[in-house]
């Protein structure tokens, strides 16, 4: 790949805008020929073209920079862009559209890639709707074998949505390595704070300022899959503020159509990049939901292994890129939310692991009641059944995230300020009541909700 640019451009006032209509047909870098635009956004235009020198299609992209960009500006933001696309042209993987070159025209960027003749994944789901579970799982294994590679380079998206993932026959192929950071540097640069494009598929800690990290890149992966397989965003809102404090603060809908996929979404879409699923997880359960689309093989809670940054740098498989896995497990691994250490999961819906909960929790006050017969004859019968009544839903109600210790105090906490209560009433629980039942189902509780992955909070 190679860059041409004139420099300055030595025009004094502000620069015209040529229109569509005058640009069509036009001649970009004395080579690419402007035939028909075929796609605007926030980040500009881009045409179906032809290489005059090669004799072959392609697609140009004008990067739009913002009003108020001077010169001085405009000269470091062009340097930029060419550092980020030839760093995106070394990605050499089919997974990743081709940068051919980079031009100026009009004082900015001008990127040539390869012309991609499919649909974006978005005008995918705006014309048929929600995908099918499979087809979803298909471009997410794809998408995450091109985004390794990536990543493996040092080199972050920041960018991805359904209208950066092209589908092509069988490629499924990831577009705009580097926009976002140019995006970035403009902002940096005008002091406007604008920015550019939506922020629907953003991960939290974008949005509050983090720095790029892959673990960015899966949450923004689990947003796009999200919105293949449900036919909306996990996100939306009437403002753009309202937008922002919903992905920082608020979990996505319960999704209804993803099936096998829902818990590789929740793990991909968990807001802390410390507990999110890492690269290898998500491939693994991706690839299981293709082996096994029922979800009805054992599934694996994926845990984040101690010393593995999340979402960092891995290794890139043998397996060429396929729409389905060419080597796959025996069984086939799903990833729900990471374990807080290791141990069985059983697969319950949330429904059924609170039932199993409140019922384990009835049992055990009538269990330590029946076992100290003074308790028992000072409460009665009545008094134990409401006890347990109130424990069974106070614990049931309780529904902590992902956190061994955090989890365990509340657990404690809850139990301990519910017994203590029962010491109120006349005839009510000793303390000895509390003594005997706040650990034995604080405990209890505890064990259950490791154990039953759907009894969590997102």
């Amino acid at each position: 790949m190679r860059a041409r640019f004139r420099g300055r451009s030595g025009q004094d006032g502000p620069r015209r805008v040529t229109t569509v209509a005058e640009l069509r047909g036009a001649l970009i870098g004395g080579r690419y020929r402007l035939l028909e635009l075929v796609g605007r956004g926030g980040m500009g235009r881009v045409w179906r073209g032809r290489d005059e020198t090669l004799g072959r299609e392609v697609a140009v992209k004008q990067v739009t920079l913002p009003d108020g960009v001077d010169d001085e500006q405009r000269e470091v933001l062009l340097r930029r862009v060419v550092r980020e696309a030839q760093a995106a042209a070394r990605l050499n993987h089919p997974g990743i559209v081709t940068v051919h070159d980079v031009v100026e025209h009009e004082g900015a960027p001008v990127i040539v890639m390869e012309y991609v003749t499919g649909p974006s994944l978005a005008a995918a789901v705006a014309a048929d709707g929600a995908l099918p579970v499979r087809r979803v799982a298909e471009i997410g294994v794809l998408m995450l074998r091109a985004l390794r590679k990536a990543h493996d380079a040092g080199i972050v998206h920041r960018d991805l949505k359904p209208d950066n993932v092209l589908l092509m026959d069988d490629r499924v192929i990831i577009t705009d390595f580097g926009i976002a950071h140019l995006s970035d540097a403009t902002t940096a640069l005008t002091h406007t704070g604008t920015l550019l494009g939506t922020p629907a598929y953003m991960p939290p800690e974008q949005l509050e300022g983090g720095p790029p990290a892959p673990a960015g890149d899966l949450w923004s992966l689990g947003a796009t899959l999200y919105c293949a397989v449900e036919g909306r965003p996990p996100f939306t809102a009437a403002t753009f503020t309202a937008l922002c404090v919903a992905i920082v603060t608020q979990e996505p809908p319960a999704p209804e159509r993803a099936g096998p996929l829902a818990p590789v979404l929740a793990a991909l879409l968990t807001k802390d990049p410390r507990w999110r699923a890492g690269a290898d997880g998500a491939l693994a359960a991706l690839e299981g939901v293709l082996l096994d689309p029922a979800g009805t093989a054992d599934a694996a809670v994926a845990g984040v292994p101690d010393g593995t940054p999340v979402g960092g740098p891995e290794p890139e498989p043998a397996v060429a890129p396929a729409v389905a896995p060419a080597v796959a497990p025996a069984v086939a691994p799903a990833v729900a939310l990471p374990s807080p250490g290791p141990g069985p999961a059983v697969r319950l819906g949330p429904g059924p692991a609170l039932l199993l909960r409140g019922l384990v929790c009835m049992a055990l006050v009538w269990a330590v009641a029946t076992a100290f017969p003074g308790q028992y004859a000072r409460t009665g019968p009545m008094g134990i059944f409401l006890m347990s009544l109130g424990a069974a839903l106070v614990n049931t109600v309780v529904r902590p995230r992902p956190s061994v210790v955090r989890s365990w105090l509340l657990f404690l906490t809850v139990n301990t300020a519910l017994f203590t209560a029962g010491t109120v009433p006349q005839n009510g629980w000793g303390w000895d009541g509390v003594i005997h039942n706040v650990p034995v189902l604080a405990a209890a509780n505890w064990i259950l909700w490791w154990l039953l992955p759907g009894g969590r909070r997102p």
